[in-house]
């Protein structure tokens, strides 16, 4: 069995984006989204001889990026449609700790696909922080979260309560749950 791959500092996409992962480590979301239940995708098995399981997968290696539908742009009614064409959804096999999503200014990363509905609580949620970046810039975003995060540990002393108080995430929690009522259901 191989593990997944990793992509590196930054990766370039067929479409000419490039996606770093170095600033991933510090952001994200971790949330039991109903979207990801069924646990982890197991491993194909059977018996491969070496040069089977040396032969490189089908399809492109490392992370695939995709702009939102016109589904997800309809349906995502909290983003401004502007800012929603220039959104990327961003598949990385690895994101650090438990998290399920991470965004970074307009790169919505993602650990596995989500079909392109517009029915998914999570990226409304990680919608909303492409919002947040667009708005407060790099450094107002960076400033903020991670000011926010800072004041919880102090506060609090431990990482997930002060993950939780950060006012961010609070925002984005809040936008993801109103859309969900708005949709007339919880996700």
């Amino acid at each position: 069995l191989m593990p997944p791959l990793r992509p590196g500092p930054s990766s370039s996409t067929p479409s000419g984006d490039r996606v770093g992962t170095a600033a991933a480590r510090s952001l994200g979301t971790r949330y039991p989204y109903p979207e990801y239940a069924g646990g982890v995708a197991s491993s194909p098995g059977g018996s491969a001889s070496s040069s089977q399981r040396r032969r490189r997968p089908a399809g492109p290696v490392g992370p695939r990026l995709r702009p939102l539908s016109s589904a997800e742009i309809a349906s995502y009614d909290h983003l401004a449609p502007d800012l929603a064409t220039r959104v990327r959804v961003v598949r990385l096999p690895v994101i650090p700790g438990r998290y399920v999503g991470i965004t970074l200014g307009r790169f919505v990363c993602l650990d596995r696909d989500l079909p392109p509905n517009g029915a998914s609580h999570l990226l409304a949620h990680e919608l909303t922080h492409a919002r947040q970046w667009a708005e407060l810039g790099v450094v107002g975003f960076l400033v903020r979260y991670l000011g926010g995060f800072g004041r919880g540990v102090i506060r609090h002393r431990r990482w997930h309560p002060a993950y939780r108080d950060i006012a961010l995430e609070q925002e984005a929690r809040a936008e993801a749950d109103a859309w969900a009522q708005r949709r007339g259901g919880s996700g």
